[in-house]
């Protein structure tokens, strides 16, 4: 390769991916290298580079070391967490494996625990689980040792960890007495309280590293949760089998979701905690450490997605057909794959028909059940994710619906869908600013999407852009008029495109600043 190949060089991508696989263990390889060029860039312009492409070039040419590794780390992680994520999870730990556990170490007379939050970028999963250990021990907390450790490849987010210090993003929702009971206000900012800093052990740990420190084993719970989905399989895979060798005989390993079938594609059998998927080590993985989300009778043709359409819209329901995700190709003559696939379509299609009954709590456990099939290509995990985040949004659950927003979103960055989705949430939320930048991305990722326009306008004239939101309205309507006026638009939850049509007409001839409601 010459060094004066340009930046986004199919090669030159190709050797970076390569290196930040070997010494990070994320996965950029194929349609993803294009959001490693991206990240790159950012970290170019924060850090004032002006030559990117020289730059670029010595990072694809040069040995990493630690250093290295440290220095760019921040173009390769995500920091975007908060307390009480999965505040389901969390319940479900708290009830069927904290609670019995502590009960058991009781009558043993051994009062110890040992908790890995692994992957704890700056703190707020593990200061969580140290909050809900004391709230479970209650009067008993000065008769216990518990060693809580938190692992993370980036040093700054440790250090931001260590320091206990949040902002306001930190908290999503309405938690005033959580904030006041466990944080102290420092001017805007928020404070972990004397009574719970320090008791927490934060290391750096890169968990595609193939040993593991001592420091780091024998643990009664890991958590290990949104961190395994960015990884090749492979790597992935290795972590998972590592992490298990690392519990005690009755821990558990928890992880999210969307890598539940990472475990299951090695052959490890878990339970859905809440909305996590729980594992036994490998002593004990003939023993399931839950019941399994109950299985009831779905419906028989497989039909709609739920409310995908506009929220800022009254609309008259209609059906659309719920696609199966890509599946990854198999031989044929591999009866095992075949059979894998077989499974991943039937619970695909009950999916679908749970959609098409309207009845969201059976979608979401027929994705759970779709999600821990093993094999899945990151396409159909991202569409997934997708579904679970409409059907929670679908039920007015907007933080629920967040969250698996922006699973789908790491899974694929470029879904102009995912981000259709964000600027319902946003506009439904009242951030118009951030409604808007959303659309940007899906218009940009989708030129002629229809209602992306239409909702560009309503937004820009709700903000005194009248000239503007006329222009998107002009645009919405030379897509319309392209197509056939019986057809339904797409994410129009049952809209045809003449109805869209006379809505842009109405919306033309009111009085600028005035939009109808």
């Amino acid at each position: 390769m010459s060094r004066g190949e340009p930046n986004g060089s199919p090669r030159l991508l190709a050797a970076l991916s390569h290196k930040v696989l070997q010494h990070v263990g994320i996965d950029f390889s194929g349609p993803r290298r294009g959001d490693l060029l991206r990240r790159l860039q950012l970290l170019a312009l924060e850090r004032q580079i002006t030559d990117f492409d020289s730059w670029v070039q010595q990072l694809a040419f040069a040995d990493w070391d630690a250093a290295q590794v440290q220095s760019l780390i921040a173009a390769f992680t995500v920091g975007e967490t908060y307390f009480r994520r999965d505040a389901e999870a969390f319940d479900w730990l708290a009830r069927h494996h904290l609670a019995p556990l502590m009960a058991r170490r009781r009558q043993e007379g051994r009062r110890h625990l040992r908790l890995w939050s692994a992957g704890c970028c700056t703190g707020e999963e593990a200061y969580g689980l140290l909050f809900l250990i004391d709230e479970l021990l209650g009067g008993e907390s000065a008769d216990w040792s518990v060693e809580l450790v938190a692992s993370d490849i980036n040093g700054a987010f440790l250090a931001r960890a260590e320091q206990g210090v949040y902002g306001r993003n930190a908290f999503r929702s309405s938690e005033e007495d959580f904030r006041q009971r466990y944080f102290q206000a420092e001017g805007p900012q928020w404070r972990v309280r004397p009574a719970w800093r320090q008791r927490i052990r934060f290391v750096q740990y890169n968990l595609a590293d193939g040993c593991l420190p001592p420091a780091l084993a024998d643990a009664d719970l890991i958590l290990c949760r949104n961190v395994l989905m960015y990884f090749s399989t492979g790597r992935a895979l290795a972590a998972v089998r590592r992490l298990l060798g690392s519990l005690s005989a009755d821990g558990i390993l928890l992880l999210s979701a969307v890598e539940a079938s990472l475990a299951t594609q090695a052959g490890l059998v878990g339970s859905w905690a809440g909305c996590n998927y729980a594992l036994a080590p490998a002593a004990r993985q003939d023993v399931r450490v839950s019941s399994p989300a109950p299985s009831r009778a779905l419906a028989a043709e497989p039909v709609v997605l739920g409310k995908a359409g506009p929220l800022y819209i009254k609309q008259n329901r209609g059906e659309a057909r719920l696609p199966a995700p890509a599946a990854s190709p198999a031989p044929a003559e591999q009866a095992a794959a075949e059979s894998a696939d077989a499974i991943r379509e039937r619970r695909w299609q009950q999916v679908a028909r749970a959609q098409a009954s309207g009845l969201h709590e059976q979608v979401r456990e027929a994705l759970q059940a779709y999600l821990s099939c093993p094999g899945l290509s990151r396409s159909q995990q991202h569409q997934a994710c997708l579904a679970m985040a409409q059907s929670w949004a679908d039920q007015q659950r907007p933080e629920q619906a967040q969250e698996w927003l922006q699973r789908a979103l790491a899974l694929d960055s470029n879904s102009p869908k995912a981000y259709w989705l964000q600027a319902l949430l946003a506009q439904q939320s009242g951030d118009l600013s951030l409604a808007q930048a959303a659309l940007q991305k899906a218009l940009y990722l989708d030129p002629e999407f229809i209602l992306g326009y239409f909702l560009r306008a309503r937004l820009l004239r709700a903000e005194g852009q009248a000239r503007a939101g006329e222009k998107a309205l002009q645009v919405c309507r030379q897509l319309l008029l392209a197509q056939d006026v019986a057809s339904l638009v797409p994410q129009g939850d049952g809209l045809s495109c003449v109805q869209l049509l006379r809505l842009c007409d109405q919306l033309l001839e009111e009085p600028s600043g005035c939009p109808s409601h």
